[in-house]
């Protein structure tokens, strides 16, 4: 999905597949505008493209922002034999289209944030924490303890905090898990990673939770693809937070924070 500032992009195809746009109002007065790109497929970067060209050719001078919560291609970021390193051929593809700031929201790798030019992280829209609980944090792995618990302030021996450890076996399927700082008798955990798919580390920390008598567990994810309704996270998981940077479905213990795709974008020029 692509708005410009507050209005829809209508993506229609031609008979052969090919884009066919209707062009959108644009509003110069304030001297820039807002694109945001919710991420659904790769066809919609020639639409990205598209757009902003068009602007940049009858609207001389207009400064254009990208509001891009989820960074395609952040998961391929490095040389990986036989595969290709995509993120840094998207990056170059941003940075063509010379915005004058790229918003994101918790990016996948920091590479992304080396890669880009001009990109700045925004916050959350919600709380990590439901103000009518009290909660004891965990992430899922080392990778996402050295990365949110500096932002929450975390200090293990003055705010104990729980870590996961998962282990894998020769075909990459986890098949054992184990828990690090967790104190017995603890009863409600909030689980904090960027993303989720189908949520098979996430389902591994639960079972290994409610095995030590954990009653509520919550889940809070940045970006949450549609693969998480093909998992088994809702039959451990008591409740998922999350943004519509990339989900678009729906489900009773799925709670979606809708700013980017509905409603007006707050973000500074």
């Amino acid at each position: 999905m692509i708005k410009i500032d507050n209005t829809i992009v209508t993506q229609e195809m031609f008979g052969d597949g090919t884009l066919k746009c209707p062009i959108p109002p644009i509003e110069t007065a304030r001297g820039f505008i807002y694109i945001t790109w919710c991420y659904d497929n790769d066809a919609e970067l020639f639409c990205l493209w598209s757009l902003v060209r068009h602007i940049q050719e009858h609207h001389h001078g207009l400064l254009i922002n990208l509001c891009m919560p989820y960074i395609p291609h952040a998961r391929q970021d490095r040389n990986v034999s036989n595969r290709l390193f995509t993120l840094k051929y998207f990056a170059e593809a941003i940075n063509a289209m010379n915005f004058n700031k790229v918003f994101v929201l918790d990016p996948h790798s920091d590479v992304a944030m080396a890669l880009i030019n001009r990109v700045e992280e925004t916050d959350l829209p919600f709380s990590v924490a439901p103000k009518d609980k009290v909660a004891t944090i965990m992430f899922p792995d080392n990778g996402a303890a050295k990365k949110y618990a500096p932002r929450y302030q975390l200090d293990p021996t003055d705010n104990p905090f729980i870590v996961g450890s998962k282990h894998r076996n020769s075909e990459g399927r986890i098949d054992g898990y184990e828990l690090m700082n967790f104190t017995e008798g603890t009863k409600s955990i909030i689980i904090r990673d960027d993303i989720c798919s189908y949520g098979g580390t996430f389902v591994s920390a639960a079972k290994e939770l409610r095995k030590r008598g954990v009653e509520h567990i919550t889940l809070v994810v940045s970006h949450c693809e549609n693969n998480i309704l093909k998992g088994e996270v809702f039959d451990y998981i008591d409740e998922v937070f999350t943004t519509d940077s990339i989900c678009t479905v729906s489900h009773p213990k799925l709670i979606v924070t809708k700013k980017y795709r509905a409603g007006i974008l707050n973000v500074q020029n």
